[in-house]
């Protein structure tokens, strides 16, 4: 497999573990085989930056259909759901969804999901998920990285 067919395959499952797949980012450091490390984060960064932008919009448009509304204000369990998700976001804001993700591991669709229904902030909170994704990936990478050199001296 040639490098750009690698990290195109790497943006495209980082897009798609921010939109709909419940995996962990590190997967990507799969790629690590066929492409640069640096080159396989940037990607993956890029990637789920793009994905937890598209989710404000897609929740922009779900919170506005009069379906979830009706939902909403009949079951208490959607109200709580949604009073918790504005109260942590108001409270907390990029900043503690950058430490939320920085869990090594998280699949963090959901909170994704969850901070783009309550919050208003796109752009900064794809920059909260790009930032602790390049951590997480960074981190993640020196482990392996420095695990092989350990085993091989």
């Amino acid at each position: 497999m040639n490098p750009f067919g690698a990290l195109a395959i790497v943006f495209l499952y980082a897009v798609g573990t921010a939109v709909a797949l419940p995996t962990p980012t590190e997967a990507v450091l799969l790629a690590v085989k066929y492409a640069p490390g640096w080159a396989v984060i940037c990607a993956a960064v890029s990637g789920k930056a793009l994905g937890s932008y598209l989710i404000f919009w897609i929740a922009v448009y779900i919170k506005g259909l009069e379906g979830l509304r009706n939902w909403r204000a009949r079951n208490r369990y959607a109200r709580a759901l949604f009073r918790f998700g504005e109260r942590w976001v108001n409270r907390y804001g990029p900043p503690a969804l950058f430490f939320l993700l920085l869990i090594p591991g998280f699949p963090d669709t959901g909170a994704i999901y969850l901070v783009a229904a309550a919050g208003a902030r796109p752009r900064a909170f794809a920059l909260a998920v790009g930032a602790s994704s390049a951590v997480r990936l960074t981190l993640a990478y020196l482990g392996i990285w420095g695990l092989s050199e350990y085993v091989k001296g």
